[in-house]
C-alpha cells in the first residue's frame, strides 16, 4: 500500500504538506471540538482529520470528504456531505454519498483560491509513480534574490567536488546576462543541456508573452505553449525518433508553480501493472528516461514559461541515475534568469511607451505599480495651452521652417509639463493638453499646474527671442487651467493608447483657454485651482464667468508671470472696481475703473470692465447679475 501526500495551495503557492498512510477526513474547523486552525492535521482516537477551512466557511461541513489509500498508488474519495458535491479539477464532481477511485492524483477545489492536491507516493514520500517536485520556491522577478539557490548548490558542491563549482559558474554567467536579444533564449537552452547533460532542452513561453516580446516561434504545443528555443544532441533514441514534449509535465508545473522531475522508479511499472503493459506512462514519455521542467514566473507568481529538458532511452535501453535535485536547481536558476530578463524587457517596453506621456519620475512609478493606470474618478487639474498667431507665423515661415518652429515651441512647452511631473495627454494641432493629479497621488496638483503655466509663459518669451530674426511679429500663448473631478484612464482606443481625463473639469479648462482671447490675458485659472494652490494673493480675479456648455458660472483669475508691486496695485484697484460693479455700486465702480484705465491703458481686462460699467450705466439691465457671458467656445 502506498502513502498519500496531501498538499494545500493558495493561488498556486503551496502552504502546507502532510503524508499519511491511513484514511483521512477532510473538512472545516470546529473550535468547540478542539480542532486546530487551518491548515493542520489532527489525530484523535477515533479518526485523523485534515482541517482545510475556517469555521466561517459554511458551505463545507466538518466531515466533508474522506480519502483512503488503496493498493498500488491509488486511493479513493468519498463525499460525506449531505447536499453539496465535491468539485474535482478536470473531472466530474463527486456527488453526496458517492465514492470514486483515483490513480496517482486528484485536485480538489476548496473554494476561493484554495486547492488540495492528493497524490499517491512511494514509501519514502519523495514522489508519485513518476514525478517529484523540488521544495524550493522558483525565482520571482523583484521578489527574491539568487542567494538562496546559490547557497543550496554550494551545499551540494561540498560533497560533489570541483565539477559542481564549474556548473555553478556556468549557471551564474547566464544569470548575469541580460535578455538583450532573442539569442539569449537559445543560450539558456544550450547552457541547460551542457550543465545537466540533457539530450533535449526547450524554452517554452505562453502565447501572450511570446507575442508581446515579438519572439520568433519555432513550433506551437497544446495548451497555448510556444517553443522559442531548442537545443538537441544526437539521435540516441530507440528507432531514432524523438517523442513530443510531455504536456502532463507542463501541466504539473503550471498547477504547482514548482520545478518538477519525471523519473519512473525501478520496478514500479511492473508492480503497478502485473500484466506488463505500460499504459500508466504518458505516450509523450514512452521514450524518455527522465525529464525536468522549471517554471518561468512573472512578478504575480504566474507561470509565463518553462525550461524543459529530458534524457532519452538509448538503443540498448540502459538507464542512468536520473536527474538529481542539484541539477534541477541549476535549471531553476536558469528559469529565474529568464524570468528576470523578461521582466526587465517588459519594464523597458512599458517605460518607453510611457515616456511619450509622463515624466521619468511618474513613468518609474507606473512601471513599479501598473495598477495606478486603472480607470478611476479623481480630482485632477487640467491645462490647455494654445499657440497664438499660429496661422500667420506658419504662412510667413513656409512649410520646412514652420515645422522646425512648431517642433521647437512644442518641445519647450512639453518640457515645462515634464519638469512639473505632469502628464502630456495630447497634442491637438497647435495646442498642448496636460494633466496633474493622476496616475500617481499628487496632493499639490493645482500648484504644479500653475507653476507649469508660469514656466510656459517664460518659455514663450525665450522662444520669441530665439526666433526674433525670422519672426518680427510676436507670437504668444493662451493657457486655461481648471481643477475638479474627472474620469481618468485610457481615453484613446485599443489601437492607440491615450491616458487622460474626461468630464466638465476638462471642458471648462478648454473654455478658459479660449476665454483668454476675449479677456486679453495670457493665462486664466478657475477659482477651484487658485484656492487649491493657495495663491489668491498672487492672482487677479477678473470676472464671474459663464461659458458655453457649462451650467454654473465661476470666478476666473489671471495668472501672471511676475506679480511685482505695480501689478499688485493694479490687482487691488481692479478687484475693488469689479466688486463694486457686481454689487451694482456703479458710480463707485465707474470712478475706479476710469482712473485705472488712465493709469494702465494697456491692461485689456480694465478696458473690458470699463465697457461693461458704461453699458450698464447707459442701459440698465432688468435682471442684472454682473456675470460675464462668453458666446463662443
Amino acid at each position: 500500500m502506498s502513502q498519500l501526500r496531501l498538499a494545500t495551495y493558495h493561488a498556486g503557492l503551496q502552504i502546507n504538506e502532510v503524508f499519511v498512510d491511513e484514511p483521512v477526513v477532510i473538512g472545516r474547523r470546529d473550535p468547540r471540538k478542539g480542532d486546530p486552525p487551518p491548515v493542520a492535521l489532527h489525530r484523535t482516537a477515533k479518526e485523523t482529520r485534515l482541517v482545510v477551512a475556517d469555521s466561517r466557511q459554511k458551505e463545507m461541513s466538518r466531515r466533508w470528504i474522506e480519502v483512503s489509500p488503496i493498493e498500488w498508488f491509488s486511493f479513493q474519495l468519498t463525499n460525506l456531505h449531505a447536499h453539496c458535491p465535491v468539485v474535482i479539477a478536470d473531472a466530474e464532481d463527486i456527488l453526496p454519498g458517492q465514492t470514486r477511485r483515483f490513480d496517482d492524483e486528484a485536485v480538489i477545489e476548496l473554494g476561493g483560491r484554495l486547492t488540495l492536491r492528493i497524490e499517491a507516493v512511494d514509501a519514502s514520500g519523495l514522489g508519485s509513480a513518476s514525478y517529484r517536485s523540488l521544495e524550493s520556491v522558483p525565482l520571482v522577478p523583484g521578489a527574491q534574490s539568487y542567494v538562496e539557490h546559490t547557497v543550496a548548490i554550494g551545499q551540494f558542491a561540498q560533497t560533489e567536488g570541483q565539477e559542481v563549482n564549474k556548473l555553478l559558474q556556468l549557471a551564474l554567467q547566464v544569470v548575469q546576462e541580460s535578455v538583450g536579444s532573442n539569442a539569449f533564449f537559445q543560450k539558456c537552452a544550450s547552457a541547460a543541456a551542457e550543465m545537466v547533460d540533457l539530450d533535449r532542452t526547450v524554452v517554452l513561453l505562453r502565447g501572450e508573452t511570446a507575442d508581446q516580446d515579438q519572439l520568433p516561434v519555432e513550433s506551437e504545443l497544446e495548451g497555448g505553449w510556444l517553443q522559442v528555443a531548442q537545443h538537441t544532441r544526437g539521435d540516441n533514441l530507440l528507432g531514432g525518433h524523438r517523442g513530443p514534449i510531455s504536456t502532463t509535465l507542463l501541466k504539473r508545473v503550471s498547477e504547482t508553480c514548482l520545478t518538477v522531475i519525471h523519473q519512473p522508479k525501478a520496478g514500479l511499472a511492473e508492480r503497478a501493472n502485473p500484466a506488463g503493459d505500460d499504459d500508466r506512462l504518458a505516450p509523450s514519455l514512452q521514450s524518455v528516461q527522465c525529464a525536468v521542467a522549471s517554471p518561468i514566473l512573472n512578478a504575480d507568481h504566474q507561470v509565463i514559461g518553462v525550461i524543459y529538458g529530458d534524457r532519452t532511452i538509448c538503443a540498448a535501453g540502459s538507464f542512468s541515475s536520473g536527474i538529481s535535485d542539484m541539477e534541477a536547481t541549476l535549471i531553476e536558476i536558469l528559469a529565474g534568469a529568464l524570468a528576470g530578463g523578461l521582466a526587465r524587457r517588459n519594464q523597458e517596453r512599458i517605460r518607453n511607451s510611457l515616456a511619450e506621456f509622463f515624466s521619468p519620475k511618474v513613468a518609474d512609478q507606473l512601471v513599479s505599480d501598473p495598477q495606478l493606470m486603472e480607470a478611476k474618478e479623481i480630482d485632477v487639474t487640467a491645462l490647455f495651452c494654445d499657440i497664438r498667431k499660429f496661422s500667420s507665423v506658419t504662412e510667413k515661415l513656409g512649410p520646412r521652417k514652420a515645422i522646425e518652429w512648431i517642433n521647437d515651441v512644442m518641445t519647450e512647452l512639453s518640457q515645462c509639463v515634464i519638469d512639473s511631473d505632469g502628464v502630456l495627454v495630447n497634442y491637438m494641432g497647435d495646442e498642448v493638453f496636460a494633466m496633474w493629479g493622476a496616475p500617481g497621488d499628487q496632493q499639490d496638483h493645482a500648484r504644479r499646474a500653475i507653476e507649469c503655466a508660469k514656466r510656459m509663459l517664460g518659455a514663450i518669451e525665450q522662444l520669441r527671442g530665439r526666433w526674433g530674426s525670422v519672426l518680427p511679429q510676436k507670437f504668444g500663448a493662451g493657457i486655461g487651467i481648471n481643477t475638479g473631478p474627472a474620469l481618468v484612464g485610457n481615453v484613446g482606443s485599443r489601437q492607440k493608447f491615450q491616458y487622460g481625463p474626461l468630464g466638465n473639469t476638462v471642458n471648462l479648462s478648454s473654455r478658459l483657454q479660449s476665454a483668454t482671447k476675449q479677456l486679453g490675458v495670457a493665462c486664466l485659472a478657475g477659482e477651484s485651482t487658485v484656492r487649491a494652490a493657495g495663491c489668491t494673493e498672487q492672482c487677479r480675479r477678473l470676472a464671474k464667468l459663464s461659458v458655453v456648455g457649462i451650467e454654473h458660472c465661476i470666478d476666473v483669475y489671471e495668472i501672471t508671470l511676475q506679480a511685482d508691486d505695480q501689478w499688485q496695485q493694479l490687482k487691488r484697484e481692479y478687484e475693488q472696481a469689479l466688486d463694486d460693479f457686481e454689487h451694482r455700486r456703479l458710480a463707485d465702480s465707474a470712478a475706479r475703473i476710469e482712473s485705472l484705465v488712465a493709469d494702465y491703458p494697456q491692461d485689456a481686462p480694465s478696458r473690458d470692465l470699463q465697457r461693461r460699467v458704461r453699458d450698464e450705466v447707459d442701459q440698465p439691465s432688468r435682471d442684472f447679475s454682473g456675470v460675464l457671458e462668453l458666446t463662443q467656445k
